[in-house]
């Protein structure tokens, strides 16, 4: 009998929301304002990101997550999605309010977020995740704060046999998404520090290689780039210097690259490569206007 073939190359799990992203040239003090210098709007969390740019790049992508709700923030969630060509199961009825990000950055390269996201972690536990079990790579969100859903999703991967690209944040691995772990094929296991901490970036991907037997462990480290391990051999990857506009979806965009670059049949070396690439390119633009920032020539 000829074995079936999987109907996705890739099929995302993590929460959905819209995300409204403003600059501003400097935070104000307390009780104080700021002009912003630009705003646009974007998909919250990585998972959405990451199915986004897959399907722009041809690959036959899914994603599961929460639903959203039919105001202009649902509305503009779901279109693009829809307009990268994004298969999306979700379960239940949508919401009345949809899950909502506002990130506020600066030019001093600071980031601060406020979360109203409540309601889609809970819903998670109602997601269909039978297409991470039809794919060919299955992309988790293991944040601690969905980290029983994730569990679930690694499980309905590991159950298929599919290989997993799973992505932590920089949050700490959960009991529950490590028990779940153990059965899985894990591809790769990504997690991020802050460039301060980057000569502890290797130390912890053998960590991460360890206690999750994954095939490798990379740990992005902003501007740096990231340091990778398997069991073998150990890579470095340096960024591109570039005037960074903004880092929101910059670690989304990075496993963006490495999910298609394996799925385009490049070994790692060459798929984090890429990732760094398309990482480093994320950060240059403002979506949705020509804004583009020259790379400056390295020193």
């Amino acid at each position: 009998m000829t074995p079936r073939q999987p109907q996705w190359d890739l099929a995302c799990f993590s929460y959905l929301a819209h995300a409204q992203v403003s600059h501003v040239s400097r935070y104000p003090a307390a009780n104080q304002g700021a002009e912003v210098v630009w705003t646009f709007s974007s998909l919250a969390g990585d998972g959405p990101i990451v199915a986004q740019a897959c399907a722009a790049r041809g690959l036959r992508t899914a994603l599961v997550a929460n639903q959203v709700g039919h105001e202009p923030t649902g509305r503009h969630a779901r279109q693009s999605l829809d307009a990268a060509g994004v298969h999306r199961a979700g379960s239940g009825s949508a919401p009345r309010h949809t899950p909502h990000l506002t990130v506020i950055t600066d030019d001093a390269g600071t980031r601060t977020w406020f979360a109203d996201l409540t309601d889609a972690y809970a819903s998670l536990h109602q997601a269909d995740t039978s297409p991470l079990g039809q794919a060919r790579l299955a992309y988790i969100d293991g944040y601690t704060v969905i980290a029983d859903a994730a569990a679930d999703a690694l499980q309905a991967a590991a159950t298929a046999g599919v290989p997993v690209l799973l992505n932590l944040g920089s949050d700490r691995i959960h009991p529950k998404l490590q028990q779940a772990a153990q059965q899985a094929h894990l591809f790769a296991v990504q997690t991020s520090m802050p460039e301060v901490q980057a000569r502890d970036a290797q130390q912890t991907a053998r960590s991460l290689l360890t206690e999750l037997g994954a095939h490798a462990a990379v740990v992005t480290v902003g501007a740096l780039g990231a340091v990778a391990v398997t069991h073998t051999s150990t890579h470095r990857i340096p960024a591109q210097k570039v005037d960074v506009v903004h880092t929101h979806g910059a670690g989304a965009a990075f496993s963006a690259g490495l999910a298609a670059a394996h799925l385009e049949g490049h070994d790692l070396p060459a798929a984090l490569h890429f990732a760094c690439k398309a990482g480093t390119a994320h950060c240059t633009t403002v979506p949705g206007t020509d804004t583009i920032i020259r790379e400056r020539t390295a020193s």
